[in-house]
């Protein structure tokens, strides 16, 4: 079992699409609302396709322009993957913009992003390659992030949490050993325990909303649903969000954790070229989507950040090469 994505809360939509975008080097992938409160927005960040395990998104709204309260129980963190000798070249990066930037003595890179979002970046034996390469970034195809790798998971009780991800997923690999939840691929939940007076946690810029796993199928929704029920854990709702199928279950300590499907994906409504360049709605939105767009386009939205590729999906140092072709062409469709 893997991270599917992580989804997080910010105050400034244009000062966090700067991070991401324009330091990171990710792909701005879906320009969208949040499904539950259609007046704020969804934005969502990953690798050039929107590949499950390489994506962050963001709930932006200006009321959460304020300090978070990392009290009794949060997750904490972004963990990203990089390719084996890369950490230097991303040392420098952040030091050229004025960030923190570290590496201690296991060989982690830790800075942070403008909400005080601690990150930690590791070498892994993996880089991008084909359609994951980031082709509108300025970061080199051998130095590009190629996904999450985890975060921390601060509770109470460890040990009850550290049960519920065991025997809830214990048959998709899942194993806890120590503090640590171990995924595939090198991934893992790092469980912290929080003191008794710590205090009440309250969502603010920073926060993360929840940490979602990857599964292939409904099917495999439709069990570990049945088997939450079983085991006596509190389980949130089943939902479709389009891009991808949930359940949503409330963990001992009280944090949301997700389980998406990994299909049907990101380009549902749109192409692999306009990933993130359009109002992005699930079909069944359809009816009150051009009422949407009307009150998003009064707020002065207009869901238009962002152009189109238009290369050729070859890399050249990881930059847009744009088609002119003799019939004059400028889009790869």
């Amino acid at each position: 079992m893997k991270t599917h994505h992580v989804s997080l809360l910010t105050g400034n939509f244009k000062q966090n699409a700067h991070f991401y975008v324009d330091i990171l080097g990710l792909r701005f992938i879906k320009n969208s609302i949040n499904q539950a409160n259609p007046h704020m927005r969804h934005v969502y960040y990953g690798d050039f396709i929107g590949t499950p395990g390489t994506v962050v998104t963001f709930f932006p709204d200006a009321k959460l322009d304020r300090p978070r309260v990392d009290g009794k129980m949060f997750f904490n963190g972004l963990h990203f993957g990089v390719p084996a000798g890369a950490l230097p070249y991303w040392q420098e990066r952040l030091l050229s913009f004025n960030l923190p930037a570290t590496i201690d003595g296991r060989g982690i890179l830790h800075t942070q992003d403008f909400d005080a979002i601690p990150i930690e970046i590791k070498a892994v034996n993996q880089q991008q390659f084909d359609w994951h390469i980031n082709f509108m970034s300025d970061v080199p195809a051998n130095k590009q992030i190629t996904g999450i790798l985890g975060a921390e998971l601060h509770v109470p009780d460890v040990v009850a949490t550290a049960n519920f991800f065991e025997q809830l997923f214990s048959d998709y690999g899942v194993v806890v050993k120590g503090n640590v939840i171990n995924l595939a691929d090198e991934q893992a939940i790092y469980l912290y325990e929080t003191p008794n007076d710590a205090p009440e946690s309250k969502f603010g810029k920073g926060s993360t909303d929840h940490f979602a796993l990857a599964v292939e199928s409904s099917q495999d929704l439709d069990y570990l649903w049945a088997r939450a029920e079983e085991q006596g854990w509190r389980r949130e709702v089943y939902i479709d969000r389009g891009y991808f199928n949930s359940i949503y279950f409330i963990e001992p300590g009280g944090n949301r954790v997700e389980v998406a499907t990994t299909n049907p994906g990101f380009t549902l409504d749109e192409s692999v070229q306009d990933l993130g360049t359009t109002f992005a709605l699930p079909p069944r939105f359809d009816a009150n989507k051009e009422v949407l767009r009307k009150w998003w386009a009064d707020q002065g939205v207009l869901f238009d950040d962002y152009q189109p590729y238009s290369g050729t999906g070859r890399v050249n140092n990881a930059k847009v090469v744009a088609i002119h072709d003799q019939t004059g062409n400028t889009r790869n469709d």
